[in-house]
């Protein structure tokens, strides 16, 4: 590997932590935006509610607004590319195994709101046919955070990476007749 190629990607290599933890701060800044939409911190604007036999209730009608952005690629992708950055991108990183419990802590989070957030929202006529598209996105969400189980639970295979990848580094090194600094 040419010098300058092994310089740019231990760059790269220091920052894949920090990068992950801004990702999930990110999504968890989203998914609490939406929550308080959801129980009503901020006000929706949704003036024409009621409840009663006549109309949804208003938790029904901010469910029914709110659903999506749980299940939207902008708060799923994040902690997906989070766990990514540091279990699989150049071996595990220091503190790998925090992030990936805090993926899954974000996870859940999304996942159980986005569940009452979509039972919520069966009360309301606004919803109409993007409970279809909603659902999907709940076992979208649920299947991202089996996935982060898998890889938490894995954790022995997973570490057990990091020292084969160092291993080849250090041998890429000795062939060059330098070592790579960690």
């Amino acid at each position: 590997m040419p010098s300058g190629t092994a310089q740019a990607w231990d760059s790269v290599r220091r920052v894949r932590e920090p990068i992950a933890w801004a990702l999930l701060l990110f999504s968890s800044v989203m998914v609490l935006v939406s929550a308080g939409q959801l129980f009503s911190v901020a006000d929706l604007g949704l003036s024409v509610c009621g409840g009663g036999p006549t109309g949804p209730s208003c938790f029904a009608l901010r469910a029914a607004y709110v659903t999506p952005q749980f299940f939207d690629w902008i708060v799923m992708a994040p902690p997906v590319l989070s766990m990514v950055l540091v279990a699989f991108s150049g071996g595990l990183t220091k503190h790998a195994r925090q992030v990936l419990w805090t993926v899954a802590a974000v996870q859940a989070g999304t996942l159980v709101l986005g569940a009452v957030s979509l039972a919520g929202a069966t009360g309301s006529y606004e919803a109409g046919s993007s409970y279809v598209f909603d659902a999907a996105g709940l076992a979208i969400s649920a299947t991202a955070l089996v996935f982060t189980a898998a890889v938490i639970r894995s954790g022995r295979a997973v570490r057990s990476l990091a020292p084969r990848l160092q291993d080849l580094r250090d041998r890429d090194a000795d062939s060059h007749g330098r070592r790579e600094p960690d």
